[in-house]
């Protein structure tokens, strides 16, 4: 099973539990039918949104200097710079 396969199934089957709270068939207070049950897929939407926040700031923070590919990149530039020179393209 691919991870999407897996993802797609996690996400029906909570969403079939979600659907069985909904209609009642899960004994829940009033409180808990009313307020909180119809809000948990926007509390799981919102959740996904902070892991994702949190994981792509992580990941910046630790995230490896390259020299070697900045001076790569340095000198496709200038490469490219002088190309376009050598075709009368005017670049600021």
């Amino acid at each position: 099973m691919t991870r999407a396969q897996f993802a797609l199934v996690t996400i029906a089957v909570a969403g079939f539990v979600w659907w069985l709270g909904l209609v009642g068939v899960f004994p829940l207070s009033e409180i808990a039918m009313t307020q909180v049950w119809p809000t948990l897929p926007l509390l799981a939407i919102v959740s996904l949104g902070a892991y994702a926040f949190i994981n792509i700031g992580y990941n910046l923070l630790v995230f490896r200097e390259c020299p070697e590919a900045y001076h790569e990149l340095m000198q496709e530039i200038q490469e490219a710079k002088d190309d376009l020179r050598a075709k009368n393209v005017d670049i600021a």
